[in-house]
């Protein structure tokens, strides 16, 4: 059967991205020309970057969604888990499940934690824009998480919640992207008394009383 001209386009994609992500690990990502990247992925033409990703943004910014839709699967299956036996579970395991997802696929795949190393406090924790409700298409666990923890804390008004989910958000995947950029392990009981301290953190920033100064600004 022949290959349809949107599967090889698609095809062309990932590989660009596939060589893309391998150069900036390897030499940097403020070292790679888009020309050495169409050249090391065998393009022939060197405006197939420009036309796949618009520009050198646009291309960092498809390394980033693609990895972000791989922490999106990992971690529905880990919410899919944690709602297995009752349906509801307590705040610090939706803080768990919010932050384990790119602890455990650091620990898996070698390549998600070493961009989360080179990219990480660039890029990736600044995706908070990812934990709203206008992205929950692309992100059903975030939006079911959001819920999660609007339950538990229900005496906080919406605004307060949402300011308070993204920066927990942030603060745990960007305390993983140091810990990746510093080649830290991902395993072992030290790494296991990382990742509980990060949860016990973000569900504190969850749970902090509203100060006299916020609500006189509310």
């Amino acid at each position: 059967m022949a290959i349809q001209p949107q599967e090889l386009e698609t095809s062309t994609r990932e590989h660009l991205l596939d060589v893309a992500e391998t150069l900036f690990l390897v030499q940097g990502v403020e070292q790679v020309s888009l020309r050495a990247i169409a050249r090391e992925a065998g393009q022939k033409n060197p405006s197939a970057l420009q036309y796949h990703f618009g520009n050198r943004e646009g291309l960092i910014d498809a390394i980033v969604g693609r990895r972000l839709q791989q922490q999106e699967a990992r971690r529905a299956l880990l919410l899919e888990d944690a709602l297995a036996e009752g349906g509801q579970i307590a705040l610090r395991e939706v803080c768990s499940v919010m932050s384990g997802a790119a602890f455990l696929l650091c620990r898996e795949d070698t390549s998600f934690r070493d961009l989360l190393g080179a990219l990480g406090l660039q890029r990736l924790t600044l995706a908070s824009d990812y934990f709203t409700v206008e992205l929950s298409q692309e992100a059903p666990s975030l939006l079911a998480l959001w819920q999660l923890g609007r339950q538990a804390l229900d005496h906080l008004p919406p605004e307060i919640l949402a300011m308070r989910m993204e920066n927990a958000y942030g603060a745990g995947l960007l305390a993983m992207s140091r810990r990746a950029h510093s080649r830290e392990s991902f395993r072992g009981p030290r790494a296991e008394l990382f990742f509980n301290n990060l949860v016990d953190q973000v569900t504190a920033m969850l749970q902090a009383p509203i100060s006299e100064e916020t609500k006189a600004r509310m």
